[in-house]
């Protein structure tokens, strides 16, 4: 596995991998939360929720609405 992406101090560590072996899957880790064998798109997805709750659980995104 290739490291591409990391947010250790996130609420929860979050790392973007890619396999080596199978070139475009990828694997998504959000605290205990392993996503494995993902396309680049449902990658860019699952990070990206990963994110937005990361900085939702660190009070750095506002999630009231209006």
């Amino acid at each position: 596995m290739r490291l591409c992406f990391e947010l250790p101090d996130a609420a929860f560590p979050i790392k973007l991998e890619q396999h080596e072996t199978a070139r475009g899957l990828f694997r998504v880790t959000y605290g205990k939360q392993v996503r494995d064998g993902l396309s680049y798109v449902a990658a860019a997805h699952e990070l990206g929720e990963c994110i937005l709750h990361a900085l939702a659980c660190d009070s750095k995104l506002n999630t009231s609405e209006g």
